[in-house]
């Protein structure tokens, strides 16, 4: 009993600053209806700040370390969190207010990967930063023993102060005019406006709030963990927040706290009652989040709220005029095109050596996956936040099929394959009842509980070891040539033959059942579309190639383990594609090679470059150029061809001076 009680009170601790993070996600939402999935990353800046000013900045008052010191620099980190909020809402989500809320969920993407590279370049970018042990002090020295629980004073100050921030936040919205017109503008911006209540104070108010709540909540936490690190907010505290926040109800407050509080307990008690099974608390919340999405996707508090009808996520890239899409000189640009990248490729796998050669592998790796993501999201409007779990299926499945159970790597490949589909379809049944940003929790939360339950358990990993593989010899290919050449070229041909699949499916009548859903599922359904069998046909061709490209990735890494496909890398891949440009097959593999090709090859600190560039090429893709890199390309193809068409049709066009043959002469008397 005494362990029980141990547990409860851990984790109403730890439930309570988990509440706190939910609260400021739910308040943004409530506010402007914006999912903002860097809510972490924001307490993650405001530790950082807090530390930096309390133990290493000149200019402020009192001994560096010290308690008093702690409280100003707490306060000075919260107002640049603040005000990093405030800036966001007017330089950035003020322009994309009436956009989708996919559209506005990639930009918040673009927020979170600028602020991780921000961190990281800022006090985290070389190993003796790296090194360095962050400890953030508490107010409270109060240390005592509950049973076998050691309570610090960081466990007071979260059961103190996370109490007095909700009743503070629950006077102000029932009590104050503008904590009633927040509520107002909350619940129906239209007619909020028509009684004069100002929509763009309210979400400037809600994005400066739910800023500092984030950053109370970081400052919180890592004073309770006793050391602050680069991962004490990322993906995992968001899964928890975004699990606490449905579980209490997008929409209601008090629900994000009491959301918090049971998110916290439920991990402390299966930790503690399981401390064996790694990753167990986590796949226990992707099962409640589909179960609560499914059967009471308002919540236990929250009220019902309309979904969208129309996607519209991915960004138009104009289509060539007919005059242009029916010229010779189309098929032939294309496949010289794509001939020309085919060739200049190889040549440039033979000409280097082995390093290079393996970053090439990784580019045709996330190129397959960016296909993937073309046929999912491109084709059907289903954002996925966990597509590199996938790959890592495909990868740990082959490791198991042909190292451990000896299948011959001809027979391994399909079956790797339809592994992938199998279990993507599963993924994909939840979204025959669950659309949108909500679909898009659900596979960020598999992504997380596979990196840390599935690809860490003994059946399928062997433990965190992981499994070891040896690239096979397939006739006269040695896949395992210590040049990585021949592996590179079996690359190319996978990637080719997943670009055919796509472009195939997109052309039959499937496809257009699949671009008839993105625009609209009302109306698809209307026209006679099958809404569930389009939705799982494309998880499953989806995850098919994701699998496909695993395999490739387990024979480039050699040891296959969970390190290798963490959750994040699935929210950099949704940058990758959307900089290359969804509307295309060609784009997203050339923003494969901008994220994960280009800094590999010239070198660059790739800790800080990847998130921070990609964030910021993804926010210039989302206000300036939404057709990405294709849109720019298919710009220039349409001068091209322009050119090409005015010139044959003026070869074509008889000289007005010469008659045509066996025309009478024109007499003029």
């Amino acid at each position: 009993m005494s362990d029980l009680v141990s547990y409860v009170i851990l984790g109403l601790s730890r439930g309570l600053i988990i509440g706190l993070l939910a609260l400021g996600l739910v308040l943004i939402y409530k506010g402007t209806r914006i999912l903002n999935l860097a809510q972490p990353f924001f307490g993650l800046l405001g530790a950082f700040l807090c530390w930096w000013l309390t133990v290493e900045a000149r200019f402020l008052p009192f001994t560096a370390g010290s308690r008093p010191r702690f409280a100003v620099a707490a306060v000075l980190a919260l107002v640049l969190v603040g005000l990093n909020g405030w800036s966001l809402e007017r330089t950035l989500f003020r322009k994309l207010r009436r956009a989708p809320r996919l559209v506005t969920l990639v930009a918040s993407i673009a927020i979170a990967q600028g602020t991780l590279g921000i961190v990281t370049l800022l006090f985290n970018r070389n190993a003796d930063q790296a090194e360095q042990v962050r400890i953030i002090p508490t107010v409270l020295r109060t240390n005592f023993v509950i049973g076998d629980l050691g309570v610090t004073g960081g466990d007071v100050q979260a059961f103190l102060l996370v109490p007095l921030i909700a009743a503070a936040a629950a006077i102000f919205f029932r009590v104050t005019r503008f904590g009633v017109a927040v509520r107002a503008a909350a619940e129906n911006g239209e007619s909020a406006r028509l009684l004069g209540i100002s929509v763009d104070r309210v979400a400037v108010f809600t994005w400066v709030v739910g800023s500092v709540l984030a950053g109370i909540a970081g400052i919180l936490l890592s004073a309770q963990q006793g050391v602050l690190t680069a991962t004490t907010l990322s993906v995992g505290f968001l899964v928890r927040a975004l699990a606490a926040a449905l579980i209490g109800g997008l929409t209601s407050l008090p629900g994000a706290l009491a959301g918090g509080l049971i998110v916290g307990v439920a991990e402390a008690v299966i930790g503690g009652y399981f401390p064996s099974t790694i990753g167990l608390p986590e796949t226990v919340f992707f099962a409640a989040v589909i179960i609560v999405l499914v059967f009471r996707p308002h919540g236990l508090f929250g009220t019902p709220e309309a979904t969208e009808d129309k996607v519209a996520f991915v960004p138009s890239i104009r289509d060539l005029p007919a005059k242009l899409r029916e010229s010779e000189f189309v098929p032939v640009l294309r496949r010289g095109s794509l001939l020309t990248v085919v060739v200049f490729a190889v040549a440039v796998s033979l000409a280097s050596g082995s390093a290079t050669n393996g970053i090439l592998v990784n580019v045709v790796v996330y190129s397959m996956v960016a296909v993937s993501l073309t046929v999912l999201m491109g084709y059907t409007g289903v954002i996925s936040l966990g597509h590199w779990a996938l790959v890592g299926v495909g990868a740990f499945a082959t490791a198991n099929l042909y190292t451990k159970h000896h299948v011959p790597f001809a027979l391994t490949v399909p079956l790797v394959v339809l592994i992938g589909v199998w279990l993507s379809v599963l993924l994909g049944l939840p979204a025959l009842r669950i659309r949108g940003l909500y679909l898009a929790i659900i596979t960020l939360a598999f992504g997380y509980a596979a990196e840390l339950y599935l690809f860490k358990s003994d059946s399928l990993a062997e433990g965190q070891t992981g499994i070891s593989i040896v690239p096979p010899k397939l006739g006269p290919v040695n896949l395992d040539d210590p040049s990585n050449r021949p592996l590179f070229m079996v690359g190319i041909v996978m990637l080719l033959s997943s670009i055919w699949v796509a472009r195939n499916l997109a052309r039959s009548g499937t496809g257009r059942s699949f671009f008839a859903l993105r625009e609209n599922e009302k109306a698809a359904a209307t026209l006679g579309v099958g809404l569930t069998q389009a939705k799982l046909v494309a998880f499953g061709i989806s995850g098919g190639i994701a699998a496909l490209a695993g395999v490739l990735h387990s024979l480039n890494i050699g040891n296959v383990n969970s390190v290798e496909y963490p959750a994040f890398t699935s929210i950099i891949l949704v940058s990758m594609v959307m900089i290359g440009g969804l509307g295309s097959l060609t784009g997203p593999i050339l923003g494969a090679f901008l994220v994960f090709g280009l800094p590999f090859l010239v070198k660059f600190d790739n800790q800080w470059i990847v998130p921070l560039g990609t964030g910021a090429l993804l926010l210039v893709v989302i206000v300036e150029a939404p057709g990405g890199v294709a849109g720019l390309l298919r710009a220039v193809q349409r001068r091209v061809l322009g050119r090409l068409v005015d010139i044959a049709e003026r070869e074509e066009r008889p000289d007005p001076e010469v008659p045509p043959p066996g025309a009478q002469p024109d007499l003029v008397t």
